[in-house]
Order: structure tokens, then C-alpha cells, then sequence
């Protein structure tokens, strides 16, 4: 069996410095670079509070009929800009509401690798927003909050104030308006990609 005194070749040795440096470079310049999620999509997009129709429905419109029959549903004649072939439309009809201070609001228009999406939400009454978020935790009761036990007189600990109202206090009324139905159309200046709309909820 012979035995060899040749050096073996070793993966630890350092790289030349100018091998160094152009990796140094290629890999801050992939970091720098944010991955594409999304690509805004240019549209323009019509809105209002009082669609004939009364149905929660979303409509995607592809030829000049359909472009016609959205805004039959809004119950104005469409403008005359929609080009069959090269325009998408979207037509959101959020369906009956009990008074004012409803929209849609249109968050954006992207395109999400084989599609383009239509986000938006529901605007509603400060009020009603506030409800859906959720206003944190109520007080049992009504009455001063005490923060030191010396503060409560004699027997009182554990209890409310005597003056105080355990219920409540009754909610602002807030005037009722006339029913609305909101509404949005969204004209998109694409027509080589299907679209999908999204309804953002609140968190």
C-alpha cells in the first residue's frame, strides 16, 4: 500500500479579496431588492349611495352590455369610455342599508401573480365602527372608582356608591335616515388578466 505525502487541497482557503468583494455586492444588492407582491393596476372608479338595486352582489363586466348593465343598476346611463377587449370592469353593490353614512371605499387595485384584485371595505357610521372593533371592557358600575381603600368609608368596600347607576348609560340616539344602497364601479385598463374582488373586514 503506498502512502502519499501530496498536499491535499483544502476548502477552508481563503477566496481572493476581488472574488470576495463581487459576492459582498451580489448579495447586498438581493437584499436591498423587496420581493413583488403586488402591482398597482391603473383604474378609475365611480361611487354612491343610492343604487336602484338593492342585492349585495359583485359584478365583473367584460363587454359594453355588461359595462351597460352595471350602471343600469345604479340607475344612470354608463360613460361612454369603456373599450371591449382592452377594459375590465367591477361593479360593488353593498345591498340595503338602514340610513346614511354608508360607502364603499376602494383600498386598491393590484395584480397578484395571475389575477388582478379589487380590495375594499365597507365604510360605515362612526358609531357602527366603533361597535365592530369593539370599545374594550364596560365598567360594572357607573359610580366614581375609588383608588385607595381608605377612600371608602366604613362598609362600603366591594359596593358601588349609593348615587350610582348600575345600568348602563342609554346610547346616543342617532337620527334615522332614509335607506341607502352604496355602491362603487371600478373601470380597469387591463383585459389579459381575470379579476377577483376582496372585502377587507375590520379588525
Amino acid at each position: 500500500m503506498q502512502s502519499s505525502n501530496k498536499p491535499v487541497a483544502s476548502s477552508n482557503q481563503p477566496l481572493p479579496r476581488r472574488q470576495m468583494l463581487f459576492m459582498g455586492a451580489a448579495l447586498t444588492g438581493l437584499l436591498m431588492v423587496p420581493p413583488v407582491l403586488a402591482q398597482s393596476v391603473e383604474a378609475r372608479h365611480w361611487q354612491g349611495a343610492a343604487a336602484i338595486t338593492r342585492q349585495p352582489e359583485h359584478v365583473v363586466a367584460t363587454t359594453v352590455a355588461e359595462w351597460r348593465s352595471l350602471w343600469s343598476r345604479v340607475g344612470t346611463p354608463a360613460p361612454d369610455m369603456f373599450e371591449a377587449g382592452r377594459m375590465n370592469a367591477v361593479g360593488i353593490f353593498l345591498g340595503r342599508r338602514g340610513g346614511e353614512g354608508y360607502a364603499v371605499n376602494i383600498l386598491s387595485t393590484a395584480r397578484r401573480r395571475d389575477r388582478i384584485v379589487v380590495v375594499f371595505e365597507e365604510r360605515m357610521p362612526a358609531e357602527m365602527m366603533m361597535a365592530q372593533r369593539g370599545a374594550g371592557p364596560r365598567p360594572v358600575a357607573g359610580g366614581p372608582v375609588m383608588s385607595a381603600p381608605s377612600a371608602l368609608p366604613p362598609g362600603a368596600a366591594g359596593f358601588a356608591a349609593p348615587s350610582a347607576s348600575l345600568a348602563p348609560p342609554p346610547p346616543v340616539a342617532r337620527p334615522v335616515g332614509q335607506p341607502t344602497s352604496p355602491w362603487a364601479i371600478i373601470l380597469i385598463n387591463r383585459a389579459d388578466l381575470p379579476v377577483s374582488v376582496e372585502q377587507r373586514l375590520f379588525r
